[in-house]
Protein backbone atom coordinates (compact mmCIF):
# COMPACT_ATOMS: atom_id res chain seq x y z
CA UNK A 1 0.00 0.00 0.00
CA UNK A 2 2.77 2.17 0.56
CA UNK A 3 5.08 1.27 -2.44
CA UNK A 4 6.31 3.63 -4.48
CA UNK A 5 5.04 2.60 -8.20
CA UNK A 6 1.36 3.26 -8.57
CA UNK A 7 0.28 0.51 -10.02
CA UNK A 8 1.54 -1.73 -7.27
CA UNK A 9 0.01 0.40 -4.54
CA UNK A 10 -3.40 0.30 -7.00
CA UNK A 11 -3.07 -3.45 -6.51
CA UNK A 12 -2.65 -3.76 -3.17
CA UNK A 13 -5.99 -1.91 -2.90
CA UNK A 14 -7.70 -4.04 -5.41
CA UNK A 15 -5.97 -7.64 -3.44
CA UNK A 16 -7.86 -6.02 0.10
CA UNK A 17 -10.93 -5.35 -1.22
CA UNK A 18 -10.83 -8.83 -2.74
CA UNK A 19 -9.61 -10.29 0.35
CA UNK A 20 -12.68 -9.10 2.15
CA UNK A 21 -15.33 -9.71 -0.44
CA UNK A 22 -13.82 -13.31 -0.19
CA UNK A 23 -16.91 -16.57 0.18
CA UNK A 24 -17.62 -18.11 2.91
CA UNK A 25 -16.69 -21.06 4.05
CA UNK A 26 -16.15 -23.19 7.70
CA UNK A 27 -13.60 -20.99 8.76
CA UNK A 28 -16.20 -18.11 8.10
CA UNK A 29 -16.13 -16.86 12.05
CA UNK A 30 -11.98 -17.22 11.88
CA UNK A 31 -11.86 -15.39 8.14
CA UNK A 32 -13.99 -12.28 10.04
CA UNK A 33 -11.89 -12.03 12.90
CA UNK A 34 -8.58 -12.26 10.33
CA UNK A 35 -10.54 -9.59 7.74
CA UNK A 36 -11.46 -6.74 11.00
CA UNK A 37 -7.75 -7.46 11.82
CA UNK A 38 -5.79 -6.54 9.06
CA UNK A 39 -8.65 -3.69 8.25
CA UNK A 40 -6.91 -1.92 11.18
CA UNK A 41 -3.63 -2.05 9.33
CA UNK A 42 -4.77 -1.40 6.13
CA UNK A 43 -6.66 2.41 6.98
CA UNK A 44 -3.51 3.31 8.85
CA UNK A 45 -0.93 2.21 6.41
CA UNK A 46 -3.30 3.60 3.67
CA UNK A 47 -4.17 6.67 5.55
CA UNK A 48 -0.07 7.50 6.74
CA UNK A 49 0.52 7.72 2.58
CA UNK A 50 -2.25 9.90 1.32
CA UNK A 51 -2.31 12.08 -0.44
CA UNK A 52 1.20 11.16 -1.69
CA UNK A 53 1.97 7.70 -2.54
CA UNK A 54 -1.72 6.01 -1.41
CA UNK A 55 -3.71 7.26 -5.08
CA UNK A 56 -7.10 8.12 -3.78
CA UNK A 57 -8.94 5.54 -6.16
CA UNK A 58 -7.17 2.66 -4.42
CA UNK A 59 -8.27 3.89 -0.80
CA UNK A 60 -11.99 5.14 -1.83
CA UNK A 61 -12.30 1.10 -3.14
CA UNK A 62 -10.69 -0.37 0.32
CA UNK A 63 -12.86 1.72 2.22
CA UNK A 64 -15.94 0.99 0.05
CA UNK A 65 -14.99 -2.59 0.71
CA UNK A 66 -14.37 -2.40 4.47
CA UNK A 67 -17.74 -1.09 5.39
CA UNK A 68 -19.63 -3.31 2.76
CA UNK A 69 -18.21 -6.91 4.09
CA UNK A 70 -17.13 -6.53 7.63
CA UNK A 71 -19.88 -7.38 9.99
CA UNK A 72 -22.53 -4.78 11.11
CA UNK A 73 -21.17 -2.49 13.83
CA UNK A 74 -17.83 -3.90 13.49
CA UNK A 75 -14.70 -2.11 15.54
CA UNK A 76 -12.98 -1.79 12.50
CA UNK A 77 -15.53 0.56 10.74
CA UNK A 78 -16.12 2.75 13.31
CA UNK A 79 -12.24 2.73 13.45
CA UNK A 80 -12.30 3.57 9.49
CA UNK A 81 -14.31 6.38 9.94
CA UNK A 82 -12.73 8.42 12.88
CA UNK A 83 -9.33 7.94 10.78
CA UNK A 84 -10.69 9.63 8.39
CA UNK A 85 -12.46 12.39 9.38
CA UNK A 86 -9.73 12.80 11.59
CA UNK A 87 -6.97 12.85 8.06
CA UNK A 88 -9.74 15.01 6.56
CA UNK A 89 -9.44 17.68 9.62
CA UNK A 90 -5.49 17.82 9.20
CA UNK A 91 -5.84 18.09 5.61
CA UNK A 92 -8.49 20.99 5.92
CA UNK A 93 -6.24 22.58 8.31
CA UNK A 94 -3.77 22.94 5.94
CA UNK A 95 -5.79 24.41 3.12
CA UNK A 96 -8.15 26.95 5.16
CA UNK A 97 -4.07 28.17 7.31
CA UNK A 98 -2.80 29.54 3.86
CA UNK A 99 -2.29 33.10 3.82
CA UNK A 100 -4.48 33.70 0.83
CA UNK A 101 -7.83 34.96 1.46
CA UNK A 102 -9.74 32.57 -0.65
CA UNK A 103 -7.72 29.63 0.27
CA UNK A 104 -10.86 27.54 0.83
CA UNK A 105 -11.52 27.60 -3.04
CA UNK A 106 -9.33 25.15 -2.96
CA UNK A 107 -11.86 23.00 -1.64
CA UNK A 108 -13.36 23.03 -4.87
CA UNK A 109 -10.82 21.67 -6.68
CA UNK A 110 -11.15 17.99 -7.79
CA UNK A 111 -8.30 17.22 -6.62
CA UNK A 112 -7.46 18.61 -3.58
CA UNK A 113 -7.16 16.10 -1.03
CA UNK A 114 -9.25 17.39 1.60
CA UNK A 115 -12.19 17.31 -0.41
CA UNK A 116 -12.09 13.85 -1.51
CA UNK A 117 -11.85 12.16 1.34
CA UNK A 118 -14.44 14.49 2.72
CA UNK A 119 -16.30 13.46 -0.44
CA UNK A 120 -15.44 9.81 0.71
CA UNK A 121 -17.11 10.45 3.47
CA UNK A 122 -20.53 11.57 1.96
CA UNK A 123 -20.74 8.78 -0.13
CA UNK A 124 -19.92 6.58 2.84
CA UNK A 125 -23.61 7.77 4.66
CA UNK A 126 -25.33 6.10 1.88
CA UNK A 127 -22.89 2.55 2.57
CA UNK A 128 -22.47 2.07 6.32
CA UNK A 129 -24.56 0.03 8.71
CA UNK A 130 -27.02 1.86 11.12
CA UNK A 131 -25.19 1.14 14.09
CA UNK A 132 -22.18 3.40 12.82
CA UNK A 133 -24.86 5.41 10.51
CA UNK A 134 -25.05 8.00 13.41
CA UNK A 135 -21.22 8.07 14.22
CA UNK A 136 -20.44 9.37 11.01
CA UNK A 137 -23.21 11.59 10.53
CA UNK A 138 -21.86 13.65 13.73
CA UNK A 139 -18.47 13.74 12.21
CA UNK A 140 -19.74 15.21 8.70
CA UNK A 141 -21.35 17.78 10.54
CA UNK A 142 -18.22 19.15 12.48
CA UNK A 143 -16.68 19.12 9.73
CA UNK A 144 -18.70 20.98 7.67
CA UNK A 145 -19.59 23.54 10.14
CA UNK A 146 -16.19 24.13 10.49
CA UNK A 147 -15.96 25.03 6.79
CA UNK A 148 -16.08 28.97 5.75
CA UNK A 149 -19.84 29.65 4.52
CA UNK A 150 -19.20 28.93 0.62
CA UNK A 151 -17.35 25.82 1.48
CA UNK A 152 -20.42 24.18 3.60
CA UNK A 153 -22.75 25.46 1.15
CA UNK A 154 -20.76 23.36 -1.38
CA UNK A 155 -20.77 20.63 0.48
CA UNK A 156 -25.00 21.18 1.45
CA UNK A 157 -25.46 21.14 -1.93
CA UNK A 158 -23.69 17.70 -2.36
CA UNK A 159 -25.77 16.43 0.70
CA UNK A 160 -29.21 17.20 -0.66
CA UNK A 161 -28.70 16.27 -3.97
CA UNK A 162 -27.37 12.53 -2.44
CA UNK A 163 -30.40 11.99 0.24
CA UNK A 164 -33.05 13.48 -2.54
CA UNK A 165 -31.87 10.88 -4.89
CA UNK A 166 -31.72 8.00 -1.99
CA UNK A 167 -34.24 5.12 -2.27
CA UNK A 168 -33.54 3.92 1.03
CA UNK A 169 -36.61 3.69 2.97
CA UNK A 170 -34.90 3.38 6.18
CA UNK A 171 -32.19 5.61 6.40
CA UNK A 172 -33.48 8.70 4.20
CA UNK A 173 -36.10 9.76 7.03
CA UNK A 174 -33.10 10.06 9.59
CA UNK A 175 -30.49 11.82 7.29
CA UNK A 176 -33.37 14.12 5.75
CA UNK A 177 -33.53 15.25 9.51
CA UNK A 178 -30.10 15.23 10.44
CA UNK A 179 -29.35 17.43 7.46
CA UNK A 180 -32.46 20.13 8.74
CA UNK A 181 -30.17 20.32 11.61
CA UNK A 182 -27.08 20.81 10.07
CA UNK A 183 -28.00 23.31 7.72
CA UNK A 184 -29.51 24.88 10.79
CA UNK A 185 -26.16 24.87 12.39
CA UNK A 186 -24.21 26.29 9.34
CA UNK A 187 -26.93 29.17 8.73
CA UNK A 188 -25.68 30.12 12.87
CA UNK A 189 -22.14 30.08 11.73
CA UNK A 190 -22.59 32.18 8.76
CA UNK A 191 -20.98 35.10 10.14
CA UNK A 192 -18.33 33.45 10.91
CA UNK A 193 -14.58 34.70 9.68
CA UNK A 194 -12.58 31.74 8.12
CA UNK A 195 -10.19 30.81 10.80
CA UNK A 196 -8.12 27.15 10.65
CA UNK A 197 -10.10 24.11 11.71
CA UNK A 198 -9.42 23.40 14.77
CA UNK A 199 -8.20 20.07 16.13
CA UNK A 200 -10.54 17.06 17.02
CA UNK A 201 -9.41 17.86 20.69
CA UNK A 202 -11.15 21.47 20.45
CA UNK A 203 -13.85 22.19 22.91
CA UNK A 204 -15.90 23.60 19.74
CA UNK A 205 -16.56 20.04 18.68
CA UNK A 206 -18.71 18.73 21.66
CA UNK A 207 -20.46 22.25 21.80
CA UNK A 208 -24.06 21.83 23.10
CA UNK A 209 -25.67 22.71 19.16
CA UNK A 210 -23.96 19.01 18.10
CA UNK A 211 -26.01 17.41 20.43
CA UNK A 212 -28.71 17.34 17.62
CA UNK A 213 -27.01 15.90 15.52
Amino acid sequence: MGHPNAKVARASHSLFAAFLSSGKDSFEDEQASLKEQFSYYYVQRSLEGFPDITPFEGLASGVGALVRHLPAGSAAIFYCIHSLAEKTNALCRVVLSRQESDAWKSLQGENEPCKKILDLLLRLLSLVDIQVLPDLMKLVAKMIVQLPKDAQDMFLNDLYSQVADSDDVTRKPTLVSWLQSLSYLCSQNSSRTTEPMPSSSSSSLTDPLYARL
